[in-house]
């Protein structure tokens, strides 16, 4: 009889523990995809990766289908610093109405180094690849997206915004809408001042992840796979210019796609730590606006940092820009 009324309170403990832990994770929500893009490298991913994934209050109460926002995050952070979207201003915002219903979903970029800046590479994998195909098809197959480009957006923060400009410039196709906040870029002579930074103070790790993302040497015969900085090499600077420099001919080359982005929005702090970003993000804005191209900007004259505020200008901003 003891024994019984043991069993029946610990089967009704766990079943209480079950229902508020599913009551209280249900909109919120971390799961594990198989990632085949990143197989293959030199360097080895691991075969599944994390998604974050955030879902509006009506999806279990609905059969709707909704708009996606794809979050991109800093160097040294993973797919959780999504979870900075969903700060007090924009719970509140949601409450009042403010922000239309969307599933927002943080994307891992982390790896050995700190950041795989969502690129593909032989050395460190197809990141971009990952993105494009292995996620977009998890999302759509598993959840009630609504699976057109006019509904999926971009958004990311430093490492994070540099890859939501990279991967929509490509991929118009995919998606039509991208923020970039204090995004990795460089105006013509951006390279050479990041660089003077990264080494002064120490950013051992993200150099070689940035040089094994967009200057690999997968022919190498030791086990570094990628060039060092080599001001005195042509060929070792052209290939770190490409990754957060480069930007006419990446425009260029979006300018030739056939389909389009809807809408382009990149802010960033004048008072960011990385003065080269700040004037990478206004050589970005300029040369679009030279090209004709549409792109809305915003500075909001702080830090290098995501802030609530900067979180409500981002969720706010698809919110406006999804069709309804």
């Amino acid at each position: 009889m003891i024994n019984a009324f043991f069993r029946w309170s610990l089967v009704a403990s766990l079943m209480l523990t079950f229902s508020l832990s599913y009551a209280e994770n249900k909109f919120s929500l971390t799961t594990t995809i198989k990632a085949p893009s990143l197989a293959g490298s030199l360097l080895k991913n691991k075969e599944q990766q994390s998604l974050r994934v955030y879902l509006p209050k009506s999806y279990y109460t609905s059969s709707k289908r909704y708009p996606v926002l794809y979050y991109f995050h800093g160097y040294g952070a993973n797919h959780s610093e999504v979870n900075k979207l969903m700060g007090y201003k924009v719970k509140k915002a949601i409450k009042s109405g403010d922000i239309n219903e969307m599933i927002i979903v943080g994307i891992n970029g982390n790896n050995q180094f700190g950041g795989s800046f969502y690129a593909n590479s032989p050395v460190t994998g197809n990141w971009e690849d990952y993105v494009v195909n292995d996620v977009i098809n998890f999302m759509d197959t598993n959840y009630r997206t609504i699976n057109k480009a006019q509904y999926r957006g971009l958004a990311g923060f430093s490492m994070g915004g540099y890859a939501a400009i990279n991967i929509a410039f490509k991929h118009p196709d995919k998606f039509k809408h991208i923020f970039a906040l204090s995004p990795g870029l460089f105006d013509p002579t951006g390279l050479q001042q990041a660089v003077k930074q990264w080494q002064k103070e120490g950013w051992t790790d993200f150099m070689d992840g940035y040089a094994a993302a967009f200057a690999p040497n997968p022919k190498s015969s030791d086990d570094q796979f990628w060039f060092n900085w080599d001001d005195s090499n042509k060929l070792t600077t052209a290939s770190w210019e490409s990754g957060f420099g480069d930007i006419t001919t990446k425009i260029k080359n979006y300018v030739k796609q056939t389909q389009k982005l809807d809408n382009i929005y990149i802010e960033y702090g004048s008072n960011d730590q990385f003065k080269w970003i700040v004037s990478g993000s206004k050589y970005l804005i300029s040369e679009l606006e030279n090209n004709n191209i549409v792109v809305n900007s915003f500075d909001h004259y702080g830090s290098h940092s995501l802030g609530s505020t900067q979180a409500l200008h981002i969720v706010s901003f698809f919110s406006e820009v999804f069709p309804n």
